[in-house]
């Protein structure tokens, strides 16, 4: 193990570490756990070294700055994949949102529970259940239907497209589907202000499997995979994602499979096919023209980068150019981006960690008192909404899908 993963102990990735800037234990560090993993200690692990190796958000900072390359984030999670069930603090309840992330019946229940919960008002203003039911939209208007009437039946009047974006297909992602489906509607109302038919939401999608694998539970990430790719195989269309973690992750599916499983063969078909949202929409979504922009004044804007978009795909211009075509002004941070510590599960296991790394990353952003934070992760997303609610900041937090749909509105009208 020693040989395999080579750390040059450099400490270039406790520079970039977010749970380091905040907990300097060196433990904690890439360097420390790739130290770990070469002991004996990785063959029976202790309670206290799946504690340490649960303290890592998974966000691939590390991977950007080692000099040796080392697939950092890859080598924890299959460390953790070898952890007891319930390894880590929190470990009950990682479980359990791994457990209900397989079942998209369950989390729709628990969704609708919660909004039930939400409307007696019974909860105190400010405790924490009351400002996660916060983030539940109340659905008063319409979802669009999951399911779209069949391939190849658009409207004629609209303009023909090629065979990638005409038989386009949407995957929404938990938090889109469940939680906040205005960002579905935002999305389908940006394909259609770009000339494009709606997009094909495949009912029986599940959950990318981002916060399985991340968990080192590699069987469900697979499983999960095998589900999705089976659920688009209706189409050879392009697959567009509004979620910057899923996008990374779909396009990821071909690793979780060796090459001699049939389906990995199926993942890199899939994996051909995803394109994520800023991507898709940057040649496509036609900017404000100037009397447009006159009736739509100049905003302040904050763009949060996702981790797995400015570190997986390097995927930090899109969604600026994508905002100056709505033309906004964007609020620059001037220490660079900053990961807000949701990590997928990491909020569930390690929340005061991830409190205390959210803290410095809305600082950073309420500097240049931006109207709006936006953002194209969920999980980013629901960091901070969740966290201006608690600081009781006045700032909307908005998907940047429903940012540019609203300029749409404008254009429309």
């Amino acid at each position: 193990m020693a040989t395999e993963l080579n750390c040059a102990k450099c400490g270039a990735c406790a520079v970039v570490c977010p749970v380091f800037r905040v907990d300097e234990q060196e433990v904690l560090t890439a360097r420390g756990k790739m130290h770990l993993l070469t002991t004996e200690l990785a063959e029976y692990p202790s309670a206290v070294f799946e504690d340490r190796f649960s303290r890592c958000l998974l966000c691939g900072a590390c991977e950007q700055v080692c000099p040796r390359h080392l697939p950092i984030t890859d080598l924890i999670s299959q460390a953790r994949s070898t952890f007891s069930r319930f390894y880590g603090p929190n470990g009950l309840k990682k479980a359990a949102a791994c457990a209900a992330l397989r079942r998209p019946e369950l989390v729709e229940g628990l969704v609708k529970a919660g909004i039930s919960l939400q409307r007696l008002q019974a909860l105190p203003l400010h405790s924490g259940l009351r400002l996660k039911l916060g983030l539940l939209e109340k659905r008063s208007i319409p979802q669009p239907p999951l399911a779209q009437p069949p391939l190849g039946k658009e409207d004629e009047s609209r303009p023909q497209q090629n065979i990638s974006t005409a038989s386009l297909s949407y995957f929404t992602g938990c938090v889109a589907r469940h939680i906040q489906p205005t960002i579905v509607q935002a999305t389908q109302s940006l394909l259609q202000n770009s000339g494009l038919p709606s997009a094909h939401t495949p009912a029986d999608q599940y959950c990318c499997g981002l916060a399985a694998w991340s968990a080192g539970k590699r069987d469900q990430a697979r499983e999960l995979a095998r589900k999705n790719i089976q659920a688009f195989s209706g189409s050879e269309g392009l697959i567009v994602t509004s979620c910057a973690s899923c996008s990374s992750h779909l396009l990821a599916y071909p690793t979780l499979f060796n090459e001699d499983d049939p389906w990995h063969d199926k993942a890199l078909s899939f994996a051909e096919r995803v394109q994520e949202f800023t991507h898709f929409f940057n040649d496509k979504l036609p900017p404000l023209s100037r009397i447009e922009n006159s009736e739509h004044p100049e905003q302040r804007v904050f763009y949060h980068d996702p981790c797995h978009l400015r570190f997986k795909d390097k995927g930090m211009s899109t969604p600026r150019l994508l905002l100056q075509k709505r033309g906004v002004q964007i609020i620059e941070p001037e220490d660079g981006p900053r990961c807000c510590g949701q990590g997928g599960l990491f909020h569930i296991a390690c929340p005061e960690h991830s409190l205390q790394i959210f803290e410095q990353s809305s600082r950073q952003a309420l500097a240049g008192s931006p109207a709006y934070i936006t953002t194209t992760c969920s999980g980013c997303l629901m960091q901070f909404k969740e966290g201006m609610a608690r600081q009781g900041q006045g700032v909307e937090v908005v998907h940047l899908a429903v940012l540019l749909a609203d300029a749409a509105v404008v254009r429309r009208s």
